[in-house]
């Protein structure tokens, strides 16, 4: 059986800060973030194809849309009780993406590819948080 490799691409903005980091990254900013995932499909001799494009998008961008225009936050960040207190008394919903750890490009990317995978057969993913710092996350076998 014949393997091929697909690859997808989709962007999200957010916001995020990383609270151990005592720099710029320190304070509350946003970005625009570009990401490809890389699926490994086995091709169909009766269909002439690996799998849809459209399936693959159907599956991802609910995981891409959770993400897009939030504030992604550590869930032992300090400022969110504030986010919740701001919250409470002004009578508005902040999408606010705790995690489970600190909000770096590099748990980022991890976090998306662990959603993906419960779905899809992701092997790797990269995220680009500006236009000169990438990450790629491939998991070793």
């Amino acid at each position: 059986m014949q393997k091929y490799i697909i690859s997808k691409k989709y962007h999200f903005y957010a916001g995020h800060r990383n609270e151990n980091l005592k720099d710029k990254c320190y304070n509350l900013h946003g970005h625009t973030y570009y990401v490809t995932m890389d699926f490994s499909f086995d091709y169909d001799d009766e269909t002439g194809i690996t799998f849809l494009f459209s399936g693959i998008d159907k599956l991802v961008k609910p995981i891409i849309k959770t993400l897009d225009h939030s504030m992604l936050i550590h869930k032992y960040d300090p400022l969110l009780k504030y986010l919740h207190l701001f919250m409470t008394e002004e009578d508005v919903e902040l999408k606010l993406l705790q995690m489970n750890s600190v909000t770096s490009a590099e748990n980022l990317t991890k976090y998306i590819f662990d959603k993906v995978h419960k779905l899809l057969p992701i092997t790797k993913i990269t995220l680009q948080e500006t236009t000169s710092s990438i990450v790629t996350y491939e998991p070793s076998n």
